[in-house]
């Protein structure tokens, strides 16, 4: 089927030993972040809910469009994409 593509911002790099790029198969967006914490448990919690919709303080993008966008976790990640996913960093 393919993998697509998925790069953490830094501050998410801490959940995952400091990987900051790796792949995952392709398919939906529900199953593309499945798939993500499958692969790296300890972000479970930290990106989405668990109804797999992004945390307020997280953007999750698809290519170049924000996934609650998309309108549905049914659509479908084609191989070769990117998917970006931030998390905003507060300081002071």
């Amino acid at each position: 089927m393919g993998d697509v593509s998925v790069s953490l911002s830094s501050s998410l790099a801490q959940f995952t030993g400091g990987v900051r790029r790796f792949s995952v198969p392709a398919g939906t967006v529900r199953q593309v972040l499945e798939k993500m914490q499958d692969e790296y448990p300890r972000l479970t919690g930290r990106i989405v809910d668990d109804r797999l919709q992004p945390l307020p303080f997280v953007r999750v993008y698809v290519g170049d469009d924000d996934v609650r966008d998309l309108g549905s976790a049914d659509s479908a990640v084609a191989p070769g994409t990117t998917v970006m996913v931030l998390a905003a960093v507060a300081g002071g």
